[in-house]
């Protein structure tokens, strides 16, 4: 003869049986939002290989190309050594990826009539945050200006660390406006007659390490 189970018993096995198929369901739905966000970065135009390597880590890989990009940092020289918090690493041990489409920062420039940047206009590539799984990742607001974004100003040194915090590619978000500080920057520049930079106020991702871009492929922008 066969027993039936107590109510007690049922109660508990359609508990935990739709306590599963929610976990379940959870796990697929992160895993499909996290394919469908991106982070972003344009690739210089002699672009070698199919890594994306920190500043510090082109000085033996690839020393001419660090000979170049350094000097960039003349006068914020301070900000190739802070170390980022979360990571604990310095500045230029991350590769620095824009959690916005720079094609909608080249359209807002469009509508306020500034020219687009050099850095605006180099090859993009959109790279799933899904394949930055396992990296140490930190989402980083760029909320307040400081040395890195505004040089030979009267800007902090360093950025408020409550503006960093850690992501992965389950809870990352892409950007999907372009942020009002941003445009106040562009205004403010255009007002001034000065050169406008690309990312000012835009959140990054700062990824610790050299990222292989194998699979992915760039997209002409320019």
């Amino acid at each position: 003869m066969h027993s039936l189970r107590a109510p007690w018993q049922m109660r508990a096995l359609l508990w935990a049986t739709a306590y599963l198929v929610s976990f379940l369901w959870g796990l697929y739905s992160r895993r499909v939002a996290s394919q469908r966000q991106f982070v972003y970065h344009q690739l210089a135009p002699d672009f070698r290989g199919t890594v994306l390597y920190p500043l510090n880590h082109l000085a033996t890989v690839y020393p001419d190309i660090h000979g170049r990009e350094a000097p960039k940092y003349a006068g914020r020289e301070a900000v190739m050594s802070y170390r980022v918090p979360y990571l604990d690493a310095p500045w230029a041990d991350t590769v620095n990826l824009s959690t916005l489409d720079p094609r909608l920062l080249v359209a807002a420039r469009e509508r306020l009539g500034i020219a687009s940047s050099q850095l605006l206009q180099r090859r993009l590539l959109p790279i799933p945050i899904g394949h930055l799984a396992g990296y140490r990742l930190v989402r980083y607001s760029g909320a307040t200006r400081w040395l890195n974004s505004s040089p030979g100003e009267e800007v902090p040194t360093e950025p408020p660390a409550h503006e960093f915090e850690p992501t992965d590619p389950q809870t990352y978000r892409e950007t999907t406006d372009v942020p009002a500080a941003h445009l106040e920057y562009l205004t403010e520049c255009q007002a001034a007659g000065k050169r406008a930079l690309g990312f000012v106020h835009v959140p990054h991702v700062l990824a610790l390490g050299p990222i292989d871009i194998s699979r992915l492929c760039p997209i002409d922008i320019g």
